[in-house]
C-alpha cells in the first residue's frame, strides 16, 4: 500500500503506461483486456478501485470491476450514467453529498464509496461507448485532483480504442500514437499551451518532412512523434513552468533540462514511434549554429527530426495567441525566420518552409485556437480568477487582485501582467484599502490602455480610501489626476470615484452582487462578500482580527468559501500585530472558532520571501482543515456543488 501514498513521477507514469500496453498486446480475451485496463486506471490515479463500464443499448454494464461481480444498470443510473448521458467528466470529493449517487451497490457489497472520478469513453465517431470510473483516492486527503483526471484520460483513451476493435494489433499501434499525442498535449497544457499547438506542430512537421524528401511512412512517423517534443515539461515544477516574466539563471537552467528529461523518459524504448519521439524531445532546442541546448551540436549533426520540429515549434509559438501574450504578426514572424536562416534553423528547411507556406497556413487555420475559455469568467461559472495572490511584488509574484467578472475586480495589485489588453474591459475596481500593493495597477491600466478604453474606470471604496488616493496618488505629483482627463474622442472622464457603505449590497449584474464589511488593518479597510446566484465567497484582504469574519460566516450560510490573508511566519507575531497582518498560528487559532464545517479555505497575501516557511507552518497548524494556498492565476470555485 505504501507505494500508493505518494504522487507518481513522470518517468513512472510513462513506464507504467507502456508496461500495461505490452501486457494488453499479448491478450485476446475481451474480459482479460478490460481487467488490465482497469488495473491501469487504478494505478495511474492512485485509486482503490477502477471499473470499465460499457454501453449496451439502454443499459451500462461491467463484467470486470475490482472487488465486484458483473453488474448491469440502466444507462442513466447514478454518477456513471450521468457522465455517459451528458458526455461530461466528473470529479467528486464525497459522493454521499451528490444527489446523483446510487448507493445500492454500496449497500449490496458493504463497500463505502467516498471520492469518485468518471470519464466517458468515445469511439472514432465521437459516440459514447462506455466510461472509466475510479473510486476512493488512496493518497492524503482521499480526493482526486486535476492531475488524476489527466492520467485517467490516458487510460480512458486506450480503453476506448481497445473496446471498439475485436482485432487489437492495429488498434494498439493507433492507441500508442494517441497516448503519445495526449502526453504531449498534457506537457503543453501545464505550460499554458493548447492541444491545438501540438496538432499544428505535428502537421507542419509532416509537410516539411515530405518536402525534404522523406518517405510518406517516415514523414507520418515524425508527425506522430512530434507531439512529444516538450514531454519533459511534465517533470518541471509548476512554480517555474508557469512563472510569469523572465526566468532567473537558476530557473532557466532547470527549465532547459526538459529536453534531456524528455529524452531520458523514452530513449530506451524499442518501438519506432517512441524512439523517434525521444530524438525530437532531445534535439528540438538545438540550433543550426551550435548555440542551442542541451548539447550545443550544430548543422547536420542535429537529427533531421530535431531540425524540422524546431522550426515547426518556433513558428507556431510566435504566431499563436496565448492567454499571456498576443501572436506576432505574420510579417514579423517571417522576417525572424529569414534572419535565423543558417543560425537557428537549417537553411534548406527555411527555403522549404516558404515554398510550402500555403499548406502551412492552411493547417494553422484548420487548427485555429479558440480562446473563449481564457476570457474573463462570466455568470455561468461559480468561480473568480486570482490575478495576484501575494503580499508584496517580487519577480514572478503579483500582489492582490481578484477578477470577479469581465467588468469588476477587487483590488488592483497585478492586473496588467495577467489580463494585458483584457484590462480595457474593466469598469470598476472595488478597493479594500489604500496600500500600494492593492492599488498600483489602477495607474497602469489607465496609462497602458488609455486610448483603447471607451468607459470610465470607477474606483469604489471607503471614503477614507478615496480621500487618500486623491491626495497622495492621483494628485498630478505622484501620478496624473485622471479624474480630470477625458478619454480619447469622448466627454467621459478616464477615472471616477464612488464612496461605498459597509453592509450595503451593490448589484453588478443580474447574477452578481457585492457587499463590504469592516476589517482590522492599519488604515481604513474592508473586505468583500461576492455573491453569484446565491453562492458567496468572502475575501478579507489585509486584516489582523477575524472576530467579525467568524460571525459573518456562521450567520450567512450562502458563504461556502473564504479567502484569508496570511502574511508573516509565526515567529514574527509582533510584526504581524504592528502591521495588522496574520501568521499561520494566529490564523488557525481564530478560524477554529468557526462553527460550520462546510467552508472551503483559501489563503492569500503570503510574503514571497517567507513562502516556504509559511507553507510548512500552515501544514503544522491547520488541524483537520485542508486549505488551498493561492497562486497567481488560480481560480476560486465557490459553487456548493463543487464543494461537496
Amino acid at each position: 500500500m505504501e507505494k500508493y501514498q505518494r504522487s507518481l513521477g513522470a518517468n513512472e507514469i510513462l513506464q507504467m503506461i507502456f508496461t500495461y500496453m505490452t501486457e494488453i498486446s499479448s491478450l485476446r480475451e475481451h474480459d482479460d483486456i478490460i481487467f488490465v485496463l482497469a488495473n491501469m486506471g487504478k494505478a495511474l490515479t492512485n485509486a482503490d478501485r477502477c471499473t470499465v463500464w460499457v454501453v449496451d443499448d439502454e443499459e451500462i454494464w461491467t463484467k470486470v470491476a475490482h472487488g465486484m461481480d458483473a453488474i448491469r444498470l440502466p444507462k442513466d443510473s447514478g454518477i456513471v450514467g450521468n457522465s455517459i448521458t451528458s458526455g461530461k467528466k466528473i470529479i467528486i470529493d464525497d459522493v454521499y453529498k451528490d444527489s446523483r449517487f446510487n448507493s445500492n451497490i454500496d449497500k449490496k457489497t458493504g463497500y463505502r464509496t467516498r471520492s469518485m472520478m468518471v470519464i466517458p469513453m468515445f469511439d472514432n465517431d465521437d459516440e459514447i461507448i462506455g466510461a472509466f470510473q475510479v473510486i476512493n483516492h488512496l493518497g492524503e486527503g482521499g480526493i482526486f485532483e486535476k492531475r488524476d483526471m489527466e492520467r485517467l484520460m490516458l487510460a480512458s483513451t486506450y480503453a476506448a480504442e481497445a473496446l471498439i476493435s475485436a482485432s487489437l494489433s492495429k488498434e494498439i499501434e493507433e492507441t500508442q500514437k494517441e497516448v503519445v499525442f495526449t502526453m504531449g498535449a498534457i506537457g503543453e497544457s501545464r505550460s499554458k499551451e493548447t492541444g491545438n499547438h501540438v496538432k499544428r506542430v505535428a502537421a507542419y512537421s509532416k509537410i516539411l518532412a515530405l518536402a525534404y524528401g522523406m518517405s510518406e511512412s517516415e514523414s507520418e512517423l515524425l508527425k506522430q512523434a512530434s507531439p512529444m517534443h516538450d514531454i519533459g515539461k511534465i517533470a518541471i515544477p509548476d512554480s517555474i513552468l508557469n512563472k510569469p516574466g523572465r526566468f532567473n539563471d537558476e530557473e532557466r537552467a532547470i527549465m532547459d533540462t526538459h529536453a534531456e528529461l524528455g529524452h531520458a523518459m523514452i530513449k530506451d524504448s524499442k518501438k519506432p514511434l517512441l524512439r523517434a519521439a525521444s530524438i525530437v524531445a532531445y534535439e528540438h532546442h538545438e540550433k543550426y549554429n551550435g548555440q542551442g541546448y542541451p548539447r550545443k551540436i550544430k548543422g547536420e549533426d542535429i537529427h533531421i527530426y530535431g531540425r524540422i520540429t524546431a522550426l515547426a515549434d518556433v513558428f507556431d509559438a510566435l504566431g499563436s495567441d496565448r492567454v499571456y501574450k498576443k501572436a506576432w504578426a505574420d510579417e514579423k514572424v517571417f522576417k525572424l525566420l529569414k534572419e535565423e536562416r543558417g543560425e537557428h534553423f537549417d537553411p534548406v528547411l527555411i527555403d522549404l518552409f516558404f515554398e510550402n507556406l500555403d499548406k502551412i497556413l492552411k493547417v494553422r487555420q484548420e487548427y485555429k485556437d479558440n480562446y473563449q475559455e481564457s476570457a474573463p469568467k462570466e455568470r455561468d461559472a461559480k468561480e473568480i480568477q486570482i490575478l495576484g495572490a501575494y503580499g508584496t511584488r517580487a519577480k514572478g509574484f503579483g500582489t492582490s487582485s481578484f477578477l470577479l467578472n469581465k467588468h469588476n475586480v477587487i483590488d488592483a495589485g497585478n492586473i496588467v501582467a495577467t489580463l494585458n489588453e483584457e484590462s480595457i474591459y474593466l469598469e470598476t475596481v472595488w478597493l479594500t484599502h489604500s496600500h500600494l500593493d492593492h492599488i498600483s495597477d489602477i495607474a497602469f491600466i489607465l496609462d497602458n490602455f488609455f486610448s483603447q478604453r471607451s468607459k470610465t474606470l470607477t474606483i469604489k471604496a471607503l471614503g477614507e480610501t478615496i480621500k487618500t488616493l486623491k491626495e497622495h496618488f492621483f494628485n498630478d505629483l505622484i501620478w496624473p489626476d485622471f479624474s480630470k482627463i477625458n478619454l480619447v474622442n469622448s466627454e467621459l472622464k478616464a477615472l471616477s470615484y464612488e464612496e461605498i457603505e459597509l453592509g450595503v449590497e451593490y448589484t453588478l449584474n443580474e447574477s452578481d452582487s457585492i457587499r463590504a464589511f469592516e476589517t482590522d488593518h492599519t488604515v481604513a479597510s474592508c473586505g468583500y462578500i461576492f455573491t453569484r446566484d446565491k453562492d458567496s465567497v468572502l475575501i478579507t484582504a489585509d486584516t489582523y482580527s477575524l472576530q467579525n469574519v467568524i460571525e459573518i460566516i456562521d450567520s450567512q450560510t450562502d458563504i461556502n468559501s473564504i479567502v484569508i490573508e496570511c502574511s508573516f511566519p509565526s515567529s514574527m507575531p509582533k510584526l504581524a500585530k504592528d502591521s495588522k497582518h496574520l501568521t499561520p498560528k494566529l490564523l488557525f487559532e481564530s478560524i477554529q472558532k468557526i462553527k460550520r464545517e462546510d467552508i472551503k479555505l483559501y489563503i492569500s497575501h503570503i510574503k514571497p520571501s517567507y513562502l516556504e516557511k509559511i507553507v510548512k507552518e500552515i501544514k503544522e497548524y491547520r488541524g483537520k482543515m485542508t486549505p488551498i494556498i493561492l497562486k497567481d492565476e488560480d481560480f476560486i470555485i465557490f459553487s456548493k456543488k463543487h464543494l461537496t
